[in-house]
């Protein structure tokens, strides 16, 4: 339920107020009323009883109507002020309206009170809302004055048909300079922007015009001070079919800290990568010279089993190496291609064992994917043990045999790596999970390094199974 309307009359006849309380009355108007005729009366009203609309008569024993109107003004200048008067002429009136009253009745037409008190409030509410969209467009104005300013960013605007052009103030910051050094509007602006980059704006612009293509481009200013910066401009036409007509809406951002923290992080990048990318050359070097080593040292070595250890160890160096090799010259210093790595690892391993009265065929399967050093070496470990076992153990009774490579990957991420051979196969005596040997301890414990699910398959030789998700980066660097 609406509140009552709450009315002030200023009369010092007691009858004619009740003649307008009846006639709101009749209307079925829900107010209260009050009734003042002394003037520190309507002042304390004013301040307690808070009217919604004052009506007054003109002239009262100890005030007057005028004084009353003045005093509303002043301290309550939304509130309607509607004469109630017996007689009152036209000068009185003009004055009266002049001074800001709302209207004026005369007693002896009290049934228009109705409606001069209704088209009253009805202003009051419309009055409301012009001055909430009236604050609201200056808030918004304001907000938008200080986001320009906090980030940096000016706008402009072109008019097409006038090719008049105006600029927010933040715009002419960024310009280092004030709009009466830029009488040419907007061929001044262009005179400021830097000579190899002024083509390529002036098109952006010619072309937004003529076929109404947004345009985003970065370029430097000369500044009057004879500073550079680099702002990004972004534009468009706007043809709103307003009396305002087709124009050209440019926003501009000071971007050259953000460009030269950009370059500054390209430069320290570009150094760490040739810095990471020396550290994996130099590491290959070592492991060659330690693979190296080991050939020598296992050359004044008689007992066969322990030249045999040498030689394998030297091998698993040896696929170390050729990891960091690759890595050293991939465009990507944290990942390496699987597939090409492998090729070299299987291609060094035949290489290595050169076998006699053999013929062993490689086949590799393995998809154009990438894992990164964590996930790359175990591996590649895992594949070393495998193909050399097979070449050493699988073909003893045989002059020729293929040993297979796949690594596949499915959408969720997880790899499949199969190795296999149809050489005479493990006999069945061999349990991998117990194993003493070294090689076959080495891959269960990189496959635990991997956490993956490790399967043997006897059919047809022998395959190794492994699937397993790619490893994530461990931090061995902690805080004590």
């Amino acid at each position: 339920m609406d509140d009552p309307v709450k009315i002030l009359i200023i009369e010092d006849v007691p009858f004619d107020a009740e003649l307008i309380d009846r006639e709101l009355q009749r209307s079925g108007m829900n107010f209260i009323s009050r009734r003042v005729e002394e003037e520190h009366e309507y002042l304390k009203e004013l301040e307690l009883f808070e009217p919604d609309i004052i009506l007054a008569d003109h002239s009262l024993p100890n005030f007057d109507g005028i004084s009353a109107l003045k005093i509303a003004n002043e301290l309550v200048p939304d509130v309607p002020f509607i004469f109630v008067s017996g007689k009152m002429g036209e000068d009185f009136a003009i004055e009266a309206l002049k001074c800001g009253a709302t209207d004026y009745v005369l007693k002896g037409s009290l049934s228009k009170i109705v409606h001069a008190v209704n088209r009253a409030l009805e202003e009051v509410i419309e009055h409301s809302k012009r001055k909430e969209a009236e604050d609201a467009l200056i808030n918004s104005h304001r907000q938008l004055l200080e986001a320009q300013k906090i980030g940096h960013i000016g706008s402009w605007e072109l008019d097409i048909n006038t090719n008049k052009m105006s600029c927010s103030a933040e715009y002419y910051n960024i310009l280092g300079t004030d709009p009466s050094r830029l009488d040419e509007g907007y061929y001044a602006v262009m005179k400021l922007i830097h000579p190899e980059d002024k083509p390529m704006i002036e098109k952006s612009i010619q072309n937004a015009i003529e076929s109404h293509e947004s345009f985003s481009n970065d370029y430097r200013l000369l500044k009057p001070d004879g500073s550079v910066r680099i702002l990004s401009s972004k534009g468009q036409v706007i043809n709103d079919n307003s009396s305002a007509g087709p124009r050209l809406v440019v926003t501009e951002q000071d971007i050259t800290e953000q460009k030269m923290a950009e370059e500054q992080i390209r430069s320290s990048l570009k150094e760490k990568e040739m810095l990471l990318a020396e550290i994996h050359h130099r590491v290959k070097n070592n492991l060659q010279v330690i693979s190296s080593l080991l050939r020598l040292q296992s050359r004044f070595i008689e007992d066969e089993a322990a030249v045999n250890i040498f030689k394998e160890t030297q091998n698993r160096v040896r696929s170390i190496a050729i990891l960091h090799e690759k890595l050293y010259q991939s465009d990507d210093l944290a990942k390496i291609k699987v597939d090409e790595y492998v090729k070299l690892l299987a291609e060094d391993l035949l290489y290595f064992y050169e076998l006699d009265n053999s013929k062993v065929e490689m086949k590799i399967d393995i998809e154009k994917v990438y894992l990164n050093i964590e996930t790359a070496i175990p591996c590649g470990l895992i594949i070393d043990e495998l193909v050399s076992n097979s070449l050493k153990y699988a073909f003893k009774r045989k002059k020729n045999g293929t040993i297979t490579i796949n690594l596949h990957s499915n959408n969720e991420n997880k790899f499949t790596l199969t190795v296999s051979d149809d050489g005479v196969g493990i006999p069945l005596t061999v349990d991998p999970e117990n194993s003493e040997t070294f090689g076959m301890q080495l891959i269960k414990y990189l496959s635990n390094q991997l956490k993956a699910d490790l399967e043997l398959n006897r059919d047809n030789g022998t395959e190794f199974k492994l699937e397993f998700n790619e490893l994530k980066y461990k931090n061995r660097v902690y805080n004590e």
